[in-house]
């Protein structure tokens, strides 16, 4: 027994759990109905007439005892409801023992009406142990209990002459009329109900009432056990409200499984990355990120200089911080004189001018020993110098076609400059490897300014130095971008 009650608790949590989610996602049922009933009783007593059958012959005539009633009901959940009950019957019974022995509960019969209002939970288990969620359900069964009164006059008559014997809410020795008499009443009752629409059930009930009293006969027995009778009934019920189903019809597993669905929807969420950069598509900020990018822990790719230019697509993935930078992540250089206006000390410098380092201006000079007009000036970094990728010595705006066209600018802008194109490699490669891979990227940069800007090639000299003169002396990967270069110095 306690077992069964643990799992009856277990169950009703659970649909009320389902309901609340219901609710929380504001769907909401008709939840007030109204109910019509009527039926036969059958008496249980001292003056008992039948055991599993209501009174149909009563006094050898065809005169049942019958009952009708209504209620008005409210569904809690899918489970659990109350309603408030109204019944009005009669309750009749006949004792046949053969010739009177002078018993006055032998050969005798009973007429009783009684008016009954209770309080009555209804369980609905059906709720509980339905969980097929694709059919629609037109039967449901439930378990009623509760508490009243009930109020009833009764008279007792000796079978064949009709003389009162007895009487409960009579004058004495009368039949008149006085005060009922109102006892405590209990009645526990089990019902099927059939949905005829979605407004509409047609029900069959049957119940028994415990009472208080011993006088619903008008007998007072010696047995010490209390009188009870049957109802059984057919009744109507209509669900009072506009929204599209009733609370009642609700089956709570339905909103379980649901929740199940999308638990489980979660999951393969979580295993499923579509761009395989290891962020599951639930989490994943960025769910195009292209093969092979490395991205943060919300998918998003990487930007290790916060210039709003991922690293892949960054052509200067190492921004000073703050930097203004266009589209393709390369620090702005207002003046195009090469140097990045972050580092720029002189932000306006005049289109052609030669700047060192810092963007300031060098002034070259005619040299006073030469009858032509030549510039020289000491060695040294005077143009920006232009990067390759490992291995390369391929030109593209990776390479910075930018600085190349501020070189350009200064060999037009100054006719007699010559410059020393001076290509480097890092350290990753033999030393004989390293020197013809620094010679082809000087010929690769004097071939682009004289292809793309008609520069004299006579006016630059290519130079190899490989791995001498690194300017981060570390075996780094992302350092070594430095030190893969080409530089121009002013030939003398």
């Amino acid at each position: 027994m306690r077992k069964l009650l643990l799992i009856l608790v277990a169950f009703t949590l659970s649909a009320s759990v389902a309901s609340a989610q219901e609710a929380g996602k504001k769907k909401a049922y008709n939840k007030l109905s109204i109910s019509i009933n009527g039926g036969l009783t059958t008496f249980y007593g001292d003056i008992q007439q039948y055991t599993w059958w209501p009174v149909k012959d009563f006094r050898s005539e065809r005169k049942g005892a019958w009952g009708m009633g209504g209620n008005i009901g409210w569904q809690f959940n899918p489970v659990w409801g109350v309603n408030i009950n109204l019944m009005g019957a009669n309750l009749r019974g006949t004792k046949r023992h053969g010739a009177n022995t002078g018993s006055p509960n032998n050969y005798v019969y009973f007429d009783a009406n009684t008016f009954e209002y209770t309080v009555n939970a209804t369980l609905n288990f059906m709720n509980l142990i339905y969980r097929d969620k694709t059919k629609l359900r037109k039967f449901k069964y439930y378990f009623s209990f509760g508490m009243g009164f009930t109020s009833f006059r009764s008279a007792k008559f000796r079978l064949g002459t009709d003389e009162l014997v007895d009487r409960v809410g009579y004058e004495y020795g009368t039949l008149i009329k006085k005060e009922r008499t109102t006892e405590t009443v209990f009645p526990l009752a089990f019902g099927i109900k059939y949905r005829i629409s979605k407004k509409f059930d047609l029900g069959l009930e049957t119940s028994i009432r415990y009472t208080t009293s011993d006088k619903l006969d008008a007998t007072r027995g010696n047995t010490g056990i209390n009188d009870k009778y049957g109802y059984t009934s057919l009744g109507l019920t209509y669900k009072i409200g506009k929204k599209e189903d009733a609370q009642e019809w609700v089956n709570p597993f339905e909103a379980l499984n649901k929740n199940l669905d999308d638990i489980q929807g979660n999951l393969d969420g979580l295993a499923k990355d579509a761009d395989g950069d290891g962020v599951s598509d639930l989490f994943d900020k960025e769910p195009n990120t292209p093969a092979g990018v490395a991205v943060d822990g919300s998918g998003r790719s990487l930007d290790v200089d916060t210039d709003g230019v991922p690293d892949h697509m960054d052509s200067d993935p190492f921004s000073a911080k703050g930097a203004k930078v266009d589209e393709n992540g390369k620090e702005l250089d207002s003046d195009n004189d090469g140097v990045a206006d972050g580092s720029d000390i002189e932000p306006n410098t005049k289109p052609g001018a030669l700047v060192n380092f810092q963007g300031k201006t060098i002034e070259l000079k005619a040299s006073e020993n030469s009858a032509s007009s030549t510039t020289s000036i000491s060695g040294g970094m005077l143009l920006p110098a232009v990067y390759f990728k490992v291995n390369s010595s391929t030109i593209n705006y990776w390479s910075s076609y930018d600085a190349l066209a501020t070189v350009a600018k200064a060999l037009k802008a100054n006719p007699s400059l010559k410059l020393n194109v001076v290509g480097n490699c890092d350290k990753t490669a033999t030393e004989q490897f390293n020197n013809d891979l620094s010679r082809k990227r000087a010929e690769a940069v004097i071939k682009h300014l004289v292809d793309t800007y008609k520069i004299e090639a006579g006016r630059l000299t290519a130079i190899s130095k490989g791995e001498k003169e690194n300017l981060v002396p570390t075996a780094d990967g992302v350092e070594n971008n430095v030190n893969r270069r080409v530089d121009f110095e002013v030939a003398k």
